[in-house]
């Protein structure tokens, strides 16, 4: 999914522009320093150096308190890293909330906050440097910690929704869900910055019909689907004629 060079070009639905003119976003997790003084040293030394080179030593000479203060308020340097990441997007749960209770399709509205929260991912200074660094699957499963811990409301809300029967009776549950869109999330922001336009390509082409498999008889979307690769191929047939 980080291949951004089969990225398609392919234009919103009107729900989706619609949602978009009503709710602009614009990128303020990564502009504005973080009010915690010791979250806010934790991000700065990210920064410098990614999630994985940095220790709870250093965030506290950044922060100018004792190690034993911050091993006393947040016991370890995963929990640390946690409420970081927890914090951080706040603004962007508070955009994200309005946009998934609103207008449109839920297509729609799943589609244009996660592209949003993707393009967000790239803007965040600290986040970027790790994203960009590669992330150690310790690092991953810390993100993926904290998607879960924040997804009781808005995105959790939706995606709970949409597992249905079928998702059930396969062993799907919120929790596996949430993972599975995250590791799509940090896949995609991992590579070099995006348009919003090919961005969404790439999540209607490859996340979404998973998603939104039971907002639409599974028959009728695979025969669309098959549709659409019949006349590619037409297409290709014709022009090697």
């Amino acid at each position: 999914m980080g291949q951004k060079q089969i990225g398609t070009k392919s234009r919103p639905s009107d729900h989706a522009q619609a949602v978009e003119v009503a709710s602009p976003y614009h990128a303020a997790m990564g502009a504005q320093p973080i009010a915690d003084p010791v979250l806010n040293a934790a991000a700065s030394c990210i920064r410098r150096k990614g999630i994985d080179n940095v220790s709870l030593e250093e965030v506290a000479t950044e922060a100018g308190v004792s190690r034993t203060t911050l091993y006393r308020r947040f016991g370890n340097r995963e929990s640390l890293f946690k409420a970081l990441l927890i914090e951080g997007a706040k603004p962007f749960r508070r955009w994200s909330h309005k946009i998934l209770i609103g207008p449109g399709t839920v297509a729609d509205r799943l589609e244009t906050v996660l592209a949003h929260a993707i393009l967000e991912m790239q803007h965040v200074g600290w986040l970027d440097t790790s994203l960009h660094s590669g992330m150690s699957p310790a690092s991953a499963r810390l993100f993926r910690a904290a998607q879960a811990d924040d997804s009781a409301g808005g995105v959790g809300s939706v995606l709970a929704s949409l597992i249905d029967d079928r998702a059930r009776a396969a062993g799907v549950t919120l929790e596996v869900l949430t993972g599975w869109i995250t590791d799509q999330m940090i896949a995609l922001a991992s590579g070099e910055p995006w348009d919003e336009a090919g961005l969404r390509g790439q999540l209607r082409y490859f996340v979404m019909p998973v998603l939104t498999a039971a907002c639409e008889p599974q028959a009728s979307a695979m025969h669309e689907r098959l549709d659409a690769i019949e006349r590619k191929i037409d297409i290709l047939m014709e022009k090697d004629a």
